[in-house]
């Protein structure tokens, strides 16, 4: 039971973590990263354009984009932009779209603030295509005393 729960944790984060190619992203991600590029080049982007680097999605409703610095300097659209080459410098940024919402973005070192900013935004109960979640299974609902109900639904 142990190794299938591990297994299936695993598989949570390789989902949750999508891959580095913007032109892979659908639609709905692609408006987000593009918002968080132009968000985070206002806040952070003093020297080197900020581009996206990755977009690691915890829950339907919350993305946190991160950006690097490229090769190109701040006078660079703030856009993605294919010709400039993501580095691993400073400043490292991260970017969390919230329900539609962003608010300024973050440097990655303020770990805190960007784990306080993620608590803050609740799963949805239904998906942006309207479809239930599941985040409200009865094995996570609490009973009236507040302590998580356990059982076996249909054990395999």
């Amino acid at each position: 039971m142990r190794g299938l729960l591990f297994l299936l944790s695993a598989l949570f984060l390789l989902q949750s973590t999508k891959g580095t190619e913007y032109d892979k992203l659908d639609d709905h991600d692609r408006k987000i990263v593009d918002k968080a590029i132009k968000q985070g080049n206002k806040d952070h982007g003093k020297v080197k354009h900020l581009d996206y680097h990755t977009i690691i999605k915890t829950h339907n409703n919350m993305l946190n984009v991160i950006l690097r610095p490229t090769s190109c300097d701040s006078t660079t659209e703030s856009v993605h932009q294919k010709g400039c080459k993501i580095e691993d410098k400073k400043p490292q940024v991260s970017c969390i779209d919230c329900n539609g919402t962003m608010k300024p973005c973050l440097l990655l070192r303020q770990k805190e603030e960007i784990k306080k900013r993620m608590n803050e935004c609740p799963p949805s109960v239904n998906n942006r295509d309207g479809h239930h979640t599941g985040g409200s299974h009865l094995l996570y609902q609490k009973g009236e005393n507040e302590q998580q109900q356990t059982g076996c639904l249909g054990c395999i």
